[in-house]
């Protein structure tokens, strides 16, 4: 059931009439006593729009402590701080920190950031982009370019052409792009100037939000993927069979994705139904594998084994990831 919200109509003076304004969209709008609405006559609607005029942004910094702290933890704090907003970010360390090194590969890896100042006891980085003019579409197809080749080059493995250090440098690649993305579009949700600036609606902004993270998952398993191919000594029948699966694995995905840019609801319906067989068809692969190498007593051989099962385990978590696609694009109408 839908609340519409009715405000009483009350006259002022001879000529003109008041109503209320809400307090939550004044709050949302960023509007206080003094700022000018415009009002847009539509017949028997009076549309009211919060001045378009872009106000200066007010420059949000953090500072955080990186005393005695793991470099995980510290990670954590400074990609949350660029998630939440913040434009700058000051932090603190003891002198001669080993740490420090390791700081700077963090605040690299987000886009928009750059070390500005540093002394013996402090690091201060400023983000230098306007994430207002960025697009979300043109961070999607970015990413999506960079898990293609994630995809056919860890396919590589299998056939003994693998590039492992290549892949792991794309994947960085993706979690930039990535945090960028969700910086984006979590400044449009919380300002609807910028949201209407680039045409999404707060309901797309979320679905994209949805899509970005499951590629970036996606890259993150290719990555896996091919660490285990790349360290595991399997024989050329097992290698041809998990190219076999990968590469249907890998057209479910350009397809996936062509249903988005083309939202052709049809195709990711085909995607999503046809997910349960590609996830069959890893399970049948990995007991027959099990079952031909289950007499096998040597060191070497459980290590095969373990490696093919984390490899069966990331490609059905692909397939996963591949039908949230696309059910993430059947609900985009």
């Amino acid at each position: 059931m839908i609340n519409i919200d009715v405000r009483k109509l009350i006259s002022f003076g001879k000529g003109s009439y008041i109503v209320s304004m809400p307090k939550s969209w004044v709050e949302k709008n960023n509007l206080k006593k003094g700022d000018l609405i415009a009002l847009d006559d539509e017949g028997a609607e009076l549309v009211l729009k919060a001045n378009n005029e872009e106000k200066k942004q007010d420059s949000f910094e953090i500072s955080i402590d990186a005393k005695g702290k793991a470099t995980e933890q510290l990670k954590t704090e400074i990609v949350s701080s660029y998630l939440n907003g913040y434009d700058t970010i000051s932090i603190q360390f003891d002198a001669n920190d080993r740490e420090v090194p390791k700081i700077k590969d963090i605040l690299r890896d987000l886009s928009g950031l750059e070390i500005m100042e540093q002394t013996s006891t402090r690091l201060v980085a400023k983000n230098l982009i306007n994430i207002n003019e960025i697009s979300i579409s043109h961070i999607l197809r970015r990413m999506d370019i960079i898990t293609r080749a994630m995809m056919q080059d860890a396919a590589l493995c299998s056939r003994g052409q693998c590039t492992y250090d290549n892949i792991h440098s794309r994947d960085s690649d993706v979690n930039r792009l990535y945090y960028l993305g969700y910086r984006v579009i979590k400044n449009a949700l919380k300002n609807p100037r910028v949201a209407k600036a680039i045409g999404q609606e707060p309901w797309q902004l979320h679905i994209d939000a949805f899509i970005l993270k499951r590629i970036e998952r996606i890259a993150d398993k290719q990555k896996r993927i091919a660490r285990f191919l790349n360290n595991a000594g399997l024989d050329r029948e097992t290698l041809n069979e998990l190219d076999r699966i990968y590469t249907d694995i890998i057209e479910s995905y350009n397809d996936v994705m062509k249903s988005y840019y083309n939202k052709d609801r049809e195709l990711a319906f085909r995607i999503e139904i046809s997910n349960k067989a590609r996830a069959e068809s890893c399970n049948m692969f990995l007991e027959k594998y099990m079952q031909i190498h289950a007499k096998a007593k040597s060191n070497t051989a459980n290590d095969d084994l373990v490696s093919v099962a984390r490899i069966v385990e990331n490609l059905k978590a692909t397939t996963v990831e591949i039908r949230d696609l696309a059910r993430n694009v059947l609900c985009y109408e």
